[in-house]
């Protein structure tokens, strides 16, 4: 470490007289555990520039010690000795701000920590320094910079739900966090977990050594149509939470024949209600001779909508405008939600739904579960009357295709 000491002890042998207040503090500043001629630091504008030493065996002794602090937050800031500009580094030395505790802790070179220090004052940049058991200030010094970051930026809940945020703190040992929220009449936090009360919009605030990380709070009240429970997703429609026959969003439901209102053990043709055992049998629904008789009908009536029949209300089954929207306005993300996997599908303003993969029924047959979602519209296929429209999704994509009406899908529920 390069020093020019002939002008320090120059300094430590005279009165200065510059307008810039001064002082000289003793320090084992070449690290042999001796006080030499060599070992000075200065104090200079109220800035403590050397090292942190202690001047005694006992690394957390206060009698008969002379404590130097720092301003520096790297071992390889440059450090003004004089006011010319003649700089010089320190080495090997670092420090920890615990505010849990108000203390700082000075390591020296070998890692021994060389004194406890109180701080009865801080700012973001500077901190006022005690010796344990003193009233006089040793030192202002530059404060550890803390970051901070929450487990979500945002969160949409209902209320009497409760949600654990989680911060990460960079240092980890930088102090307990203070949580708040901007509105306890929407939700409340204690060491994270907020609970929502009642609608509206509350900010919760994770603040330590300054810096501060939120999470913005919607809450919702659940909204019902006949019993049901439906989500605004910012579209034409109001969508259900869950599957018709489910209990929840994750339950995968009944499946239907398409334009059948109960579940059965067997999908096929000759089970199928709305033909005469094959697929150029169609009894209703049919706009081609070739496959039954001609109707012309391209959407369920209600006495054949499964969510109508089974749900009552205004609930029915969705168009293939509807389910068009749905698809194309939503953002579809591959998800696991209560270890079912699935879509969660978000709407234009935020809110979502969870469309598990449920797969489909062919004869008594389940197939990819877990993998496929396939979910009927009411609308027709028209050019092949014996087929419907479905959406049909899995992990890498989302589209439309036609499916024969007897194989057994799943319905979600829409209404007005």
């Amino acid at each position: 470490m390069k020093r020019v000491y002939s002008f320090l002890l120059l300094l430590a042998a005279t009165v200065l007289t510059s307008s810039v207040q001064a002082q000289v503090i003793n320090g084992d500043l070449n690290h042999n555990d001796n006080l030499d001629v060599e070992d000075v630091t200065l104090l200079i504008d109220g800035y403590l520039t050397g090292e942190a030493e202690v001047i005694s065996n006992d690394p957390f002794a206060v009698d008969n010690s002379r404590i130097v602090g720092t301003w520096y937050k790297s071992t390889t800031e440059s450090i003004t000795f004089r006011e010319d500009g003649t700089t010089d580094y320190l080495e090997g030395y670092t420090y920890q701000y615990l505010p849990t505790q108000g203390r700082v802790f000075f390591f020296n070179s070998k890692g021994k920590p060389v004194t406890t220090l109180y701080v009865p004052f801080v700012t973001d940049e500077f901190l006022t320094v005690l010796p344990a058991g003193s009233d006089d200030v040793v030192c202002y010094s530059a404060i550890q910079p803390v970051s901070i970051s929450l487990s979500q930026a945002s969160l949409k809940m209902t209320p009497e739900e409760i949600v654990h945020l989680t911060a990460t703190v960079v240092p980890s040992d930088a102090g307990p966090v203070t949580w708040s929220s901007s509105d306890e009449n929407v939700a409340t936090v204690e060491s994270g977990y907020v609970t929502a009360i009642a609608d509206g919009t509350a900010v919760i605030t994770a603040e330590l050594a300054g810096s501060t990380a939120t999470c913005t709070v919607t809450v919702v009240s659940k909204t019902y149509n006949n019993g049901y429970e439906y989500v605004d997703l910012g579209l034409s429609v109001k969508w259900a939470t869950m599957n018709v026959g489910a209990n929840s969003p994750e339950e995968y439901g009944d499946y239907f024949a398409w334009g059948e209102t109960k579940p059965k053990s067997a999908y096929n043709w000759s089970t199928y209600t709305l033909c005469k055992g094959s697929y150029n049998t169609m009894t209703k629904y049919c706009s081609n001779s070739s496959y039954g008789t001609v109707d012309n009908k391209s959407v369920l009536d209600p006495e054949d909508d499964a969510a109508h029949v089974n749900w009552g209300g205004t609930w029915r089954m969705p168009t293939y405008d509807e389910l068009n929207e749905l698809k194309t306005k939503c953002t579809w993300t591959w998800t696991t939600q209560n270890g079912v996997d699935g879509r969660l599908v978000t709407g234009p303003n935020g809110n979502s739904i969870f469309l598990p993969a449920a797969g489909y029924r062919n004869d008594s047959s389940l197939s990819n579960a877990g993998s496929y979602g396939r979910y009927w519209s009411s609308s027709l296929y028209t050019s092949s009357p014996y087929d419907a429209w479905y959406v049909v999704f899995n992990s890498s994509d989302v589209y439309w295709y036609d499916s024969n009406r007897c194989n057994g899908q799943s319905v979600r529920a829409v209404c007005p």
